[in-house]
């Protein structure tokens, strides 16, 4: 299963999702970023980061940049190949939908201690720094 994921990057804060305990996987609530299935009606992968933070938040993007990164995992018995991207926006008007109880901006620091990411933290805040760097 081809899936995207995405970290959102406004003025130098990152967003953060805290799904909600009903998550069909894991049934508890903890902090994410934007993840999603690719589906028949995108013709790319960034038409799916696009088509994924709109309906996760509502949020409009300015740019996307594909760090060709992929994570490869199971997930619900299938296996999923998840590529890695950072969005940027200028838009803060989040409107979560049902799979986020709440949101949160944060600086980089307070993210790598919040997220739930089962690699390595530390290679993933050398990354997202590089990118803080550039906007």
């Amino acid at each position: 299963m081809e899936k995207i994921l995405t970290f959102i990057i406004n003025k130098n804060k990152l967003l953060l999702l805290l799904g909600s305990d009903q998550d069909p996987q894991f049934h508890k609530s903890f902090w994410y970023v934007i993840t999603g299935a690719c589906e028949k009606i995108d013709n790319s992968l960034e038409e799916t980061v696009i088509r994924e933070v709109k309906e996760e938040t509502n949020l409009n993007l300015d740019k996307i940049i594909n760090l060709n990164w992929i994570l490869e995992y199971e997930s619900l018995g299938n296996h999923c190949k998840e590529h890695v991207f950072i969005s940027y926006t200028n838009d803060t008007n989040v409107k979560l939908n049902e799979e986020s109880i709440d949101y949160k901006w944060c600086d980089l620091n307070e993210f790598i201690d919040l997220i739930n990411w089962y690699y390595d933290k530390n290679e993933l805040k050398q990354k997202l720094t590089k990118y803080l760097e550039k906007q």
